[in-house]
């Protein structure tokens, strides 16, 4: 409660309320209708200066000053504090905040000349691509889009660490990798039991005469440190059995093809590769 005072309504040293100075008699005083009068009329005037929750704001006067650095504005703070953040946001941003402008950025980056923003060096033919000697030139859209149909369904995926490629769907992943042959010969002796090597790929892929491997393929195993190796998986085509082996885990291991002959004979008409890839 406020403690001014001041003569009014013929009394000495009147309580007034702190904010707006209203007069309060006391208990004892008489009533004094110009005091009442006084008072609503105080209580009129600044009534209209308060802003309800949907009021009009058009004629508030926000004071606020500019914030010291970029912070994000918070639920709950106060309008100053907010308009202060935004003032600060738009200082540095510059001249570029109001006009939008590229040329009003600073430390923008610079576009060399026939760089992507030339859209003269943009090629949409396969064939201009092709013929192009020059840099700065970039393939266009449907440059792109001739390429991926001329692709003929192939697919590309990197399969157990080896980049690789596949024709559709349904054929097997081709390794993209210089092959390494650990064996190859035509028409070897009969007698031969063992081809030893050592892996040095990630896959191993067997080729021999497809009617002799389908009828003996249980003469023919893989062994990696003593004990057989599984087919992964096999293809055959027309008279040749392509058989491959999954080896990553065994690089730099000896392993050894042994083949059981008993059953062939000698210098039969037919042959083992081994290429690992």
């Amino acid at each position: 409660m406020g403690k001014s005072k001041r003569n009014r309504g013929g009394k000495e040293n009147m309580q007034l309320t702190p904010n707006f100075r209203l007069m309060k008699p006391d208990g004892t005083d008489p009533v004094n209708v110009q005091d009442l009068n006084d008072n609503m009329d105080v209580l009129d005037a600044e009534v209209v200066k308060k802003l309800d929750k949907t009021g009009d704001a058009s004629n508030v006067v926000n004071k606020f000053t500019q914030a010291g650095s970029r912070t994000n504005l918070l639920s709950g703070e106060k309008l100053s504090v907010s308009f202060g953040k935004i003032m600060k946001w738009f200082v540095d941003l510059k001249d570029v905040a109001f006009s939008g402008r590229y040329s009003d950025l600073t430390d923008r980056p610079t576009i060399p000349a026939g760089g992507i923003a030339d859209k003269s060096k943009i090629i949409d033919n396969l064939d201009d691509i092709a013929a192009n000697t020059q840099t700065g030139y970039m393939a266009g859209a449907l440059a792109v889009k001739e390429l991926n149909q001329n692709l003929n369904g192939y697919k590309f995926d990197v399969i157990d660490g080896i980049p690789s490629y596949k024709a559709g769907a349904d054929a097997a992943w081709v390794p993209f990798s210089n092959p390494e042959v650990y064996f190859a010969q035509y028409s070897f002796p009969g007698d031969q039991s063992t081809i030893p090597f050592t892996l040095s790929k990630a896959q191993l892929w067997l080729l021999t005469n497809g009617n002799w491997f389908t009828q003996y393929q249980n003469q023919l195993k893989l062994q990696i440190n003593g004990a057989t190796v599984p087919v992964a998986s096999y293809t055959k085509y027309n008279n040749c059995y392509i058989a491959k082996y999954d080896t990553k885990q065994y690089i730099n291991s000896a392993a050894s093809l042994v083949v059981n002959r008993s059953m062939v004979v000698t210098n039969t008409y037919t042959y083992i590769m081994l290429i690992g890839v």
